[in-house]
């Protein structure tokens, strides 16, 4: 049984190392290094910048916390990016032992699907062309980063998410194309080096398509920091005059930056992959999958931001981890359907690192409702929380939204002190169809942020009447 994964970052490495435990040869294929975008230019190396920018931000408050600090916390750009690298390096190391260890075989280089179940690989050392052939083929080639068309990227002052990963310098201003997670995140850190940032978002809103209560508070936050919001306008055009670049904007005014950051968000990365001779149904460049992650073609499988919908690195992952034993138990099953494996997207959080952060799992009561669900939302605030307040994070709430009678969870937002951590406590109950009453019986430790989750659900209970 061969399986022939192309692409390694975490939802291929995923795939690769679960049918290696399952008994599959596998072959995995990449480009450049073990741990794709998320590892080497995404995930990793942005929450590690931003703990250098917290730790800056931190030190800016010492007054208010009884502390006297000598002078001002400044950015060593050298030693920041060598600690970054440091941290990918380690991880991507991680990654390859784990390979070694499950016997995956790892090749280096441009692969394309040549045919079904075939995949070609010219290496990045200009040796011959590989061919790999499999019983199945798992596609996980994930994201690139969107390029909008009116901005011309070949201009020195103007970066992608790659450049601002890469740590080259802290620019004196920059402008934010994109009011993503993204676009926020950098806003958070470049604003707390020091840079006098300003971000344009097309949409109404930061954050599109969140809760409406996540985003004021989220941008009032960010505004407190010092970065300025231009919200339902664009880039128009984008013109360099030695060091300093112009945005032209739709409504008219213009901005000068050193720096325009082009963060408008990622799209699959589908080029140059031979779809067109596999016949692998596409969509707006994104693959086409059933909830199995088969695609069109038998035997050839896809994951991740390939597919499109929620392009995270831990739902990479978990489809890959599906996708793998979906094909394995299509190869081993013999005159009979096998039992194939899906993923359960509402009881999955998605998290945003800003200062403070955010994270949110199910739907909200407004997107409920558009599901004609009867539904209930209580808030609790971090505010009246010990812990919260001892550390100074005392901004942000934790909003749960249920079923009015049964107390299921819909879902839940949070902005807060270790959001993205307290999330998954929620995720847990609604992955095991627990209600709030169940979450507000269970004791939390004092003092802890969690404490305001609790609260949260006593509330949400008792709008419910369970």
């Amino acid at each position: 049984m061969r399986i022939v994964v192309l692409g390694g970052g975490p939802g291929g490495y995923a795939a690769a190392f679960e049918a290696a435990r399952l008994g599959a040869e596998v072959v995995l294929v990449e480009r450049e290094r073990l741990g794709g975008t998320c590892l080497n230019r995404g995930c990793i190396p942005t929450k590690t910048i931003l703990r250098s920018a917290h730790i800056v931000r931190d030190t800016a408050r010492a007054g208010e916390f009884g502390l006297t600090v000598p002078g001002v916390a400044t950015v060593d750009v050298e030693s920041l990016r060598a600690r970054k690298e440091a941290v990918v390096d380690e991880l991507v190391s991680q990654v390859e032992a784990s390979a070694k260890r499950l016997k995956v075989r790892v090749v280096y280089g441009d692969g394309r699907l040549a045919g079904p179940r075939t995949v070609e690989v010219r290496p990045v050392c200009g040796a011959q062309t590989e061919r790999f052939e499999g019983d199945a083929v798992i596609l996980a080639t994930g994201s690139v980063p969107f390029r909008l068309p009116m901005i011309d990227h070949d201009l020195s002052g103007v970066w992608t998410s790659d450049d601002a990963i890469a740590l080259s310098e802290i620019p004196r201003e920059v402008i934010i194309v994109g009011g993503g997670v993204i676009g926020l995140e950098f806003a958070c850190a470049y604003v707390a080096f020091g840079s006098d940032v300003t971000v344009v978002e097309l949409m109404e809103q930061v954050l599109p398509g969140t809760d409406r209560r996540v985003v004021k508070a989220i941008q009032a936050a960010i505004e407190e920091m010092g970065v300025r919001f231009f919200l339902g306008n664009a880039v128009e055009s984008v013109a360099q005059e030695g060091d300093r670049v112009t945005a032209t904007l739709r409504s008219g005014e213009t901005l000068e930056a050193d720096v325009v950051l082009s963060a408008p968000g990622r799209m699959p990365n589908s080029a140059n992959l031979g779809y067109p001779e596999a016949g692998i149904e596409m969509d707006r460049a994104a693959v086409k999958v059933d909830e199995f992650f088969r695609t069109s073609v038998a035997g050839v499988w896809a994951i991740g931001d390939l597919i499109g919908g929620m392009m995270l690195a831990h739902v990479a992952e978990e489809e890959g981890v599906v996708a793998a034993r979906n094909a394995v138990a299509e190869l081993k099953t013999v005159g009979a359907a096998p039992h194939l494996e899906s993923v359960r997207y509402e009881c999955i959080p998605a998290c945003v690192y800003t200062f403070p952060e955010v994270a949110v799992v199910g739907s909200s009561r407004d997107s409920a409702k558009e599901r004609d669900i009867n539904a209930v939302q209580a808030v609790a605030k971090f505010a009246a929380n010990g812990k919260a307040l001892g550390e100074g994070e005392a901004e942000g709430f934790v909003q749960i939204v249920a079923e009015e009678g049964s107390g299921r969870i819909v879902g839940a937002q949070i902005v807060g002190p270790h959001a993205v951590e307290i999330i998954h406590e929620i995720a847990v109950a609604m992955r095991h169809g627990l209600s709030v009453r169940d979450l507000a019986e269970t004791v939390h430790a004092h003092p802890t942020v969690s404490e305001v989750v609790r609260f949260a659900a006593l509330d949400a209970a008792r709008k419910c009447g369970c």
